[in-house]
This record gives structure tokens, C-alpha cells and sequence, in this order.
């Protein structure tokens, strides 16, 4: 923020991973996850995006997956597609739980603790099946074991 605490108009890329409750939560490029406000409409889950805007530093209790960012400008990009290998899809079963960092979201397995980096809306406690890929080239705040990209969240059977 500039010295005259005015906040500093910012352009960022990356894709909209949902709009699950009225909250527009947007994956930077750097795997921050922010909560998409203001000019909004038309702005589509699953599409790339450059947004520019400005991003705030007080969460909204009403959609608490990211800071929110303040949408002036968004345009569609075309995303270049990320090659995995069979070995980086995943499918996990284990329970879910709040991460000790703020935002994480856990799963605990046989096989480990692992990150979640997407939207999981089951409740703390729930036994479930998540299917995803690993992340590669990507930092969490979570530290609480390697991060899985979440595709897809099922109850265990």
C-alpha cells in the first residue's frame, strides 16, 4: 500500500475455481485464492482470467476462502493447459479438517496429512474421497504437508 495508505491498483491472471454461494473465488497464478467482488458479471467458473483491481486486506465472513479483491477490469484469457502425469493425479481418502494456518483445509489419511487448494465444503469431520493432482511448483502458508489440487470431493464409502 502506498505511504498515503490509498491501495494500489493491481492486475493479476489465473482462473476462477468456483462460485459456490454467491463468493467468486479466484486462484492467482501464485495459488492465492481470492474472494472476486465488484465488477463481476459474466465472470465464469473454470475460465482463465486477468483481472485487474484492488485487493483488500479484511476478510468478508459471508465467503471466507480468500481476501477479496475488488474486480475493476476482467478479461478472458486463453490458459495454457498444465500437463500432469498419471503419477500427479491422486484420489485420497481420509478426514477433513481446518488446517493450523488460517484458510487451509486438511486431509488426514493412513498415508499422511495432505493440503487442499480448492473449494471442499464438507464439514470438519467428514470421512471423504478427494480426487485432485498433486501441485507442482507451488507454495502454501499451510505447511502442513504437500498440497493436493482439488478436482473433486465425494463422501467415503
Amino acid at each position: 500500500m502506498p505511504s498515503d495508505g490509498r491501495a494500489r491498483p493491481t492486475t493479476m491472471t489465473g482462473r476462477v475455481t468456483s462460485s459456490d454461494g454467491g463468493c467468486t473465488v479466484f486462484k492467482d497464478s501464485e495459488a492465492h485464492q481470492w474472494v472476486l467482488v465488484g465488477e463481476t458479471k459474466g465472470i465464469a467458473s473454470g475460465t482463465a482470467y486477468t483481472i485487474e483491481g484492488v485487493a483488500m486486506d479484511a476478510m468478508d465472513p459471508a465467503c471466507p476462502q480468500g481476501l477479496p479483491f475488488v474486480v475493476s477490469a476482467a478479461t478472458a484469457t486463453i490458459a495454457t493447459p498444465t500437463t500432469t502425469s498419471d503419477a500427479d493425479e491422486v484420489s485420497l481418502t481420509g478426514t477433513l479438517a481446518d488446517g493450523v494456518e488460517a484458510n487451509c483445509r486438511i486431509l488426514t489419511t493412513d498415508a499422511g496429512t495432505f493440503v487442499l487448494m480448492g473449494t471442499v465444503s464438507a464439514a470438519n469431520g467428514t470421512r471423504v474421497t478427494v480426487r485432485g493432482s498433486k501441485a507442482q511448483n507451488v507454495m502454501s502458508h499451510c505447511m502442513q504437508g504437500p498440497i493436493i489440487d482439488v478436482q473433486s470431493v465425494s463422501p467415503a464409502s
